[in-house]
């Protein structure tokens, strides 16, 4: 689909309007985090001694205010996949696709296993791949835990995100709960794991955990 300038502008408006409220109605657009990315950045780059209109950031850019030529960034990741931000809330990935398991387990967690070796080096007490598959599918226990999950959920490429679901039996939920426990803000992770969710139903109050207990 065509990019909407004019869908960048409403929801950047409705931001300064509401003080930067997140929406809850849908998953983020292109425009929404466009958006949003210009209505943050507009507020922090003044502390910096930088003029947001000077780098084309903010209401006076050529993308919200359509004067002027708009700066060329070349070479840079697509912003909905550099710009930090969070996934939608656990709830929606409740649904069929998001917790469809592709594959049984590797019972020696070998991608794991390589992926704690290359991406969690030189950490003490670094967790073996069966270690880290029961944090991704059970949960963490401690802050430790969570920084290790963090750090390697952050680090890892993206052509690794289908992996752990076809070689390692993870489901789209049990990612999505990883990176909102541990705090995963990687847009282009959240990217990803976005295309999976889906808007809960109305009245709808139980989780997949709740109805697994």
């Amino acid at each position: 689909m065509p990019f909407d300038l004019e869908a960048v502008r409403k929801e950047f408006w409705r931001l300064e309007e509401t003080g930067g409220v997140i929406r809850t109605d849908r998953v983020p657009t292109r425009e929404d985090i466009h958006a949003r990315w210009h209505w943050r950045t507009e507020r922090f780059l003044p502390e910096f001694g930088t003029d947001p209109a000077s780098v084309d950031v903010g209401r006076d850019s050529f993308m919200l205010s359509g004067l002027g030529r708009p700066k060329l960034r070349e070479n840079e990741p697509v912003l909905e996949h550099r710009f930090r931000y969070d996934p939608m809330p656990l709830e929606w990935f409740d649904n069929s696709a998001a917790m469809a398991v592709l594959s049984d387990p590797d019972p020696d967690h070998m991608l794991l296993e390589m992926l704690c070796g290359k991406h969690l080096a030189g950490w003490t007490d670094r967790p073996t791949g069966t270690e880290m598959f029961v944090w991704l599918t059970e949960g963490t226990q401690s802050e430790d835990d969570r920084l290790m999950v963090r750090e390697l959920l952050c680090d890892i490429r993206h052509e690794f995100y289908p992996m752990l679901r076809r070689e390692d039996a993870l489901s789209i939920w049990h990612l999505a709960r990883a990176a909102l426990d541990c705090e995963i803000k990687r847009g282009r992770f959240s990217w990803w794991l976005n295309q999976f969710a889906v808007k809960p139903k109305a009245g709808s109050v139980k989780s997949a955990e709740d109805r697994r207990d």
